[in-house]
């Protein structure tokens, strides 16, 4: 039988959290000369990957040596990104990561995504190689700007005419959906967020942020309060989108929003994803406090990359 690509399934929980852990240990190591042992991934952070889009997530299996790699797809109405990727250290530099890839990339073109990409660590030499010769191309710098939390230091942000509201506690509840959907696609035709807001209520994940002005929904902003790996105390923004045809200032705000509610849960760091070209946004946050703590790549394979020096949309495709 050998190695074969298989969808995935709940059942494959325990060895994909295992091929992750040390797939990326062994990044860290060799990459950066990390020694400190990486926290695995929790259950809920794979379990949503894989119930969000089940026919789209892979694992490689070995018939001897079980599961030595996965790979998760992710659509966001017509737009679609690939992530993580991870691959055994003893089964690299094999082909094995680049089918993986191709799989996760066609099933995004056969859900019918137009805009399809990825986001890579740039100083990853070896994958970004690998994503190059499968046909992606770089797009532009993504910035992941992080800060210390002190809720006695925080305030919410005041701005005339804005209102926002937490999504649990909000009076437009029952209409949110239907106005996520209108205002991701006014940034990019087709593009959905709908999905986030969703899988950060069904997994207890954190809370979505909504802006108002005037009674009508002008921003949203989706908080992960949970991190993705265990014993990693930090809260991060998912996606934080402002109505490009409303005049009020919304993403300060919002900002403020998301830092107090990862506050009330106790979180004490915050981290945001911009592209570097979104130049306000990333003022602003300089101006919060907040420094750069990591960069990504984001890579297209077709469509547009989403990013803009105009328009707030900011998000991550990093898995």
């Amino acid at each position: 039988m050998g190695v074969v690509i298989r969808k995935m399934k709940v059942e494959d929980l325990v060895d994909v959290k295992g091929v992750d852990l040390l797939a990326w240990t062994d990044l860290m190591e060799r990459s950066y000369g990390l020694k400190a042992k990486l926290a695995p991934r929790t259950d809920e952070s794979i379990l949503s990957y894989l119930h969000s889009d089940p026919e789209g997530a892979f694992v490689a299996y070995d018939e001897f040596a079980g599961a030595i790699g996965s790979c998760f797809s992710h659509v966001w109405g017509r737009t679609g990104w690939v992530g993580p990727l991870s691959v055994l250290p003893s089964y690299q530099a094999r082909g094995l990561g680049k089918e993986l890839l191709k799989r996760s990339l066609q099933y995004l073109e056969d859900q019918g995504c137009v805009d399809i990409g990825l986001e890579t660590m740039p100083e990853n030499a070896t994958n970004l190689g690998m994503y190059l010769k499968v046909g992606l191309r770089p797009e532009g710098l993504v910035l992941v700007l992080g800060k210390k939390l002190e809720r006695l230091e925080l305030e919410e942000e005041p701005s005339d005419g804005v209102t926002v509201e937490r999504l649990s506690e909000s009076s437009v509840q029952p209409h949110i959906m239907s106005q996520v959907k209108r205002i991701s696609s006014a940034v990019r035709l087709g593009l959905d967020y709908s999905k986030e807001v969703e899988l950060a209520q069904e997994y207890s994940f954190g809370d979505t942020i909504v802006a108002t002005s005037k009674g009508k929904v002008v921003g949203f902003c989706v908080v992960h309060t949970v991190a993705r790996r265990t014993n990693m105390p930090v809260a991060s923004v998912k996606a934080l989108v402002i109505d490009p045809a409303s005049k009020a200032d919304a993403l300060p705000p919002l900002v403020s929003s998301a830092e107090l509610l990862a506050a009330d849960a106790k979180v004490p760091e915050m981290s945001i994803a911009m592209p570097a070209i979104s130049r306000r946004a990333v003022d602003i946050a300089f101006s919060r406090g907040y420094s750069v703590l990591q960069t990504f790549e984001r890579l297209m394979y077709i469509g547009s990359s989403g990013m803009s020096d105009r328009l707030v949309n900011l998000s991550s495709w990093s898995g």
